[in-house]
């Protein structure tokens, strides 16, 4: 082999090297406090819908199988005793991937789909809860066309939610509801359109990413609320669809889900957690949920403690309840 041909080895070693270090590079700290809690009592359910309020987590809609029985229940869950508690159904019709949100005492529910790839199965209605009262109003309904597989979060007194999917396109759609005058207001579209993003809130700006259209998205992006204007902050190291996202303590969270591969259920279910500091624009590993691997679960954080409930694999729907320490 003559040292021209030994040289364009070597160099070929090296970038092979840089590669793979770089996908090494992500940091790995584990999150080694977890806790299973005795199972949620309601019907074991997949992308169903949760809100927090004080120190109470909350559940609702959902299906118990892979393209049926759709839900319309409501579960309060006290943080504090452990006890479940069944109220009042969501008054709307039963569905998946409803929109969610709490301002002072009262939740917002809303959207949501019984069909993805039929319009008519999507749904722009839009409900108040009264946390104190257990009574549910119709508010509003939403006024754009991607009803499905929305993001959604809180951020200073309002509810934010953004890209989706319709019937036959993804969206970059972004709106803000005010619950002071029961209006939607339409802001500046996402970067990207995708549906089954995952993502979280801190402080007055929201982050959202990774999602689907067409294969796996890892990008991520950030709405600061004050000027209206997105940017791109660093990528998650892998992309996902399907999956949940909360914050804790400054820090977001994007966890489960699943890399998708060609058909609906095709590639293979997640398991691990991944943080995201703001302060540094950095995502860490945090190693893999003990409850094992799944998509279309329920994440929420209550007083800095992380609770993850349902969701489901490819043969069936779950009702495990577990709670981490960052």
């Amino acid at each position: 082999m003559g040292q021209i041909s030994i040289m364009r080895l070597f160099l070929y070693v090296l970038v092979l090297i840089g590669l793979f270090s770089c996908k090494d590079d992500v940091p790995v700290e584990p999150i080694t406090k977890w806790t299973h809690l005795k199972d949620f009592p309601g019907d074991a359910r997949a992308s169903a819908s949760g809100f927090v309020y004080e120190k109470k987590a909350f559940i609702c809609l959902g299906r118990t199988e892979l393209k049926g029985g759709f839900l319309k229940d409501l579960w309060e869950y006290d943080t504090e005793d452990s006890i479940w508690t069944r109220k009042t159904d969501f008054p709307g019709k039963a569905r998946v991937k409803a929109v969610t949100g709490v301002i002072g005492d009262k939740a917002y529910v809303g959207l949501g789909a019984v069909a993805a790839y039929d319009l008519n199965a999507q749904f722009s209605d839009f409900y108040e809860y009264d946390i104190k009262t257990d009574v549910w109003t119709q508010k509003s309904s939403f006024p754009g066309v991607a009803k499905n597989a929305l993001f959604s979060t809180v951020v200073d007194g309002c509810i934010y939610t953004t890209e989706g999917f319709t019937n036959i396109a993804y969206k970059a759609d972004t709106y803000k509801y005010d619950p002071k005058n029961n209006t939607w207001t339409r802001l500046a579209d996402c970067p990207v359109e995708h549906g089954a993003t995952a993502g979280f809130s801190m402080e007055s700006c929201f982050f959202v990413g990774t999602g689907f259209r067409g294969r796996n998205y890892k990008d991520f992006y950030k709405y600061e609320i004050q000027s209206g204007k997105w940017s791109r902050v660093a990528d998650l190291p892998d992309g996902r669809i399907l999956s949940q996202g909360m914050a804790i303590n400054g820090k977001g969270y994007i966890m489960l889900g699943r890399y998708w591969h060609g058909t609906e259920n095709g590639g293979r279910l997640l398991d691990d957690i991944v943080e995201y500091d703001p302060a540094e624009n950095l995502w860490t590993k945090k190693g893999s949920f003990p409850g094992g691997a799944r998509q279309n679960a329920v994440a929420l954080s209550v007083n800095g403690t992380g609770y993850i409930l349902t969701g489901e694999t490819d043969s069936k729907r779950m009702s495990d309840f577990w709670c981490f320490q960052p």
